[in-house]
C-alpha cells in the first residue's frame, strides 16, 4: 500500500565523466531560448523524440525562457533543439527535442558521459469520458456530491469564506463565462491570462476542465444547473495544458509540461492540485518532482485511470500523489476504473452531471471516468483544509484516507483504496478534538466512626439523692 509521506529516491544513473569538444556558438545560445511551456499538443501532431535532462550545474538563468546550460546547448547543436529550461521544486531540468530515436540515443550517450541524467519525456492525456448532453430544468445536486456528504450538502454557512489553501486545476481550461461557475478564477500561468492567446485559461474547447471545475465549485443557490463539492469555491487557479486554440480535440501534453504547470500553480499560491489526467509511462524526474512538491506542503490529487485493469497511470501512481478510483451510484467499482496497489481512495465517477460550454449556450453534461472522481476528492480537500488551515498536507491526506467509508475487502484494497471519500469521516479524523482524559475515580468516603457507648454511671442507693453527680436509678 502506498503511504502518504513515503519518500522516493530516484535511481540515478552513474556515468563516467569525459571531455568533449567545444562547439558552442553564440548563435546557438541565441536560439536556445524556451518556448511557452504550457502549450498543449495538437491532437494529430506527430512529435519528435523529446528528452528531459537533469543534473545541470551550469545554468545561467532558471526561469521560463531561460537559456539552457552551455553543456546542454552544446549537445543540442548536434541535432537537438532545446525547447525549455525550467526551475521547479528547487531543481532545474532542460527539455531537448531530437528528430528520431537514433539521434536520441547519441544525445543520451554524450549527456551521460558529461555526468547528466537523461530520460524520455512521457505523454499525459486528459482522462477519456463518456458524455450525455443534459440541461437541468432547475438546480439539482448531483448524486456524487450528496454521496460524499452522507446524503445532504451542508448549507452555505458551513463553507469557509476565506481561502488560505487555494486549489489549482490543471486541465483543458475553465469556461470563465459559464454562469454556474465562480467568476473570480484566475490564470496561475500569467502567459495564459490573455483572452487572445491560443492557451487562454478562460476558454475550454474540450469541456473536460470545465466539467471538472463544476464538480469542485459549481455555484449553489442560484436556481439553475448543479452544485459543486465546495459551492462557489473562491480563488480557483487554472493552468491549461490541453486544447490549444486552432487544434482539433484536447490533444495531449508532456510530463515536463505537467511539472511546469504544477510549478505555475505553486507560484500562484495554490496548495491543492487537481489533475484529471495521466499516462502509462512513469518518469524518474517526474516522480522526484512530485515528491519535492509534496515535501514542500503541496497536496496532489489525480485520476487513477480508465483502463479497467491493474496497470498504473501517472502521476496518480506516484506515492506522493493521491490516486482516485471511480465508483457508481451503487458504490461498486466502475468497470473502467484502474485498480492496483497505488489506489488511495475512491469517489463517484459514473454519470456525473457538471458544467460544460459553449458560452452562448452554457450547458451540463453527464460524464463518466476517474477524471470525474478526482475532483470530488479535490473539492473535499479544499473544504477540509480551509476549515482547518493549521494542519499539514500530509495530515489532510491521512484524514481523507482514514475517514473514507470502507468498501470492498475490509481495510485498504486495490479497487477502492481506503474506501469511498466521505467529508464527515475525514473531519472527524482531522478536526474533532480528542475527548479529555477521564478524571481519576473518587475513592469512597470512609465510614463514620462507631458511636461511643454511653458513659458508665454508678447506681444510686435506695433512698439516696444524687447530689454530687449523675447516677443510674435502678
Amino acid at each position: 500500500a502506498k503511504a502518504s509521506n513515503r519518500q522516493h529516491t530516484a535511481q540515478a544513473e552513474t556515468a563516467s565523466r569525459g571531455s568533449m569538444p567545444f562547439v558552442l556558438f553564440l548563435a546557438l545560445l541565441a536560439s536556445a531560448t524556451a518556448a511557452p511551456t504550457t502549450k498543449g499538443r495538437r491532437a494529430n501532431e506527430q512529435p519528435k523524440v523529446r528528452l528531459v535532462v537533469t543534473g545541470e550545474t551550469n545554468v545561467a538563468r532558471t526561469t521560463r525562457g531561460a537559456r539552457a546550460s552551455n553543456r546542454v546547448a552544446q549537445m543540442a547543436a548536434m541535432g537537438g533543439n532545446v525547447t525549455m529550461t525550467i526551475r521547479a521544486a528547487h531543481n532545474t531540468f532542460t527539455v531537448v527535442e531530437v528528430a528520431d530515436p537514433n539521434e536520441a540515443r547519441l544525445f543520451k550517450e554524450q549527456a551521460e558521459r558529461s555526468g547528466l541524467r537523461v530520460e524520455e519525456d512521457q505523454r499525459r492525456y486528459p482522462g477519456p469520458s463518456v458524455a450525455t448532453r443534459t440541461q437541468p430544468l432547475a438546480e439539482e445536486t448531483p448524486w456524487g456530491i450528496e454521496r460524499v456528504y452522507n446524503g445532504a450538502v451542508p448549507n452555505a454557512s458551513f463553507f469557509p469564506s476565506a481561502v488560505t489553501h487555494p486549489l489549482c486545476i490543471i486541465d483543458s481550461g475553465y469556461l470563465l463565462t459559464h454562469p454556474d461557475l465562480p467568476s473570480d478564477a484566475t490564470a496561475a500561468d500569467p502567459l495564459q491570462a490573455d483572452p487572445a492567446g491560443t492557451m487562454y485559461f478562460g476558454g475550454d474547447l474540450c469541456n473536460h476542465g470545465t466539467h471538472v471545475a463544476g464538480t469542485i465549485a459549481a455555484i449553489g443557490g442560484d436556481g439553475e444547473g448543479v452544485v459543486g463539492v465546495f459551492p462557489g469555491a473562491p480563488g480557483l487557479k487554472i493552468v491549461k495544458v490541453f486544447g490549444q486554440a486552432g487544434s482539433p480535440g484536447c490533444g495531449w501534453a508532456w510530463a515536463s509540461q505537467l511539472v511546469d504547470a504544477v510549478q505555475r500553480c505553486v507560484d500562484s499560491g495554490a496548495k491543492i492540485l487537481s489533475m484529471s489526467l495521466g499516462g502509462p509511462g512513469s518518469s524518474d524526474f517526474e516522480r522526484d518532482w512530485f515528491q519535492k512538491f509534496f515535501d514542500d506542503g503541496i497536496l496532489s490529487i489525480a485520476a487513477a485511470g480508465n483502463g479497467g485493469d491493474s496497470s498504473y497511470s501517472y502521476p496518480a501512481s506516484y506515492s506522493s500523489v493521491m490516486s482516485v478510483a471511480a465508483t457508481d451510484s451503487s458504490d461498486a467499482k466502475a468497470s473502467f476504473s484502474q485498480f492496483n496497489d497505488e489506489v488511495d481512495i475512491a469517489a463517484p465517477g459514473v454519470d456525473v452531471v457538471s458544467t460544460v460550454g459553449p458560452p452562448s449556450d452554457p450547458g451540463y453534461d453527464s460524464f463518466s471516468g476517474t477524471s470525474m472522481a478526482a475532483p470530488h476528492v479535490s473539492g473535499l480537500a479544499m473544504v477540509l483544509w480551509n476549515k482547518y488551515p493549521s494542519y499539514t498536507n500530509a495530515e489532510v491526506r491521512t484524514a481523507l484516507e482514514g475517514g473514507a467509508e470502507d468498501l470492498g475487502e475490509p481495510g485498504r484494497d486495490n479497487e477502492f483504496g481506503h474506501g469511498l471519500a466521505n467529508y464527515q469521516g475525514a473531519e472527524m479524523r482531522l478536526g474533532a478534538p480528542s475527548p479529555p482524559p477521564s478524571p481519576p475515580a473518587t475513592p469512597p468516603a470512609p465510614p463514620p466512626p462507631p458511636a461511643l457507648p454511653p458513659p458508665s454511671l454508678p447506681s444510686c442507693p435506695l433512698g439516696d439523692v444524687c447530689v454530687t453527680g449523675p447516677c443510674l436509678i435502678t
